[in-house]
């Protein structure tokens, strides 16, 4: 099991999932604007994010913030999985109204001192190729395009898509 620690910035705080940020996670899980582009479709009820709230927090999957402003839930940052040569696959999600104020930029950057500091050597990130938003925003942090893959199925959704594929190395 995996403890994900206490990360602060200027002005958030990631911390790891509790109940109570059920409602908040409902918000942009629920919305089809903030899943446009990721490879699920929103949740249909409360009741199905608290779901898999619950399983987060019996469970501890890989590292996993809630991404904090004040006292309410805003996003996420997730390690998806492990890659070789001490890398890690990374995602985020955060709620529409809080887009282009820089707090996805912050949370990332936190994390990202926090796996430098653990011995991690990179970061890999997928996104879908029509996610403008989230292209800028990794080539903002210092990631470097990788290619494109072609028609990768998404079964979550049925559909095929392009991924965009990027990389970040912590030097």
């Amino acid at each position: 099991m995996v403890e994900t620690p206490i990360l602060m910035t200027k002005r958030l705080t990631l911390r790891p999932w509790t109940l109570i940020d059920v409602p908040s996670v409902y918000r942009w899980c629920g919305s089809f604007l903030c899943t446009k582009y990721l490879f699920w479709h929103p949740h249909r009820s409360a009741e199905a994010t608290e779901k898999i709230v619950r399983k987060w927090v019996r469970k501890r999957r890989n590292y996993s913030w809630a991404i904090v402003l004040g006292d309410q839930a805003i996003g996420e940052v997730e390690i998806i999985k492990n890659l070789p040569h001490d890398g890690i696959e990374i995602g985020y999600i955060l709620r529409d109204d809080f887009w282009g104020q820089g707090f996805m930029s912050e949370a990332l950057e936190g994390v990202f001192g926090y796996l430098r500091g653990i011995g991690k050597a990179y970061c890999y990130a997928e996104t879908d190729e029509r996610n403008a938003s989230s292209r800028r925003l990794l080539e903002r942090l210092g990631f470097v395009y990788l290619g494109l893959e072609e028609g990768r199925f998404i079964a979550k959704k049925n559909e095929m898509i392009n991924i965009a594929k990027y990389q970040k190395t912590f030097a």
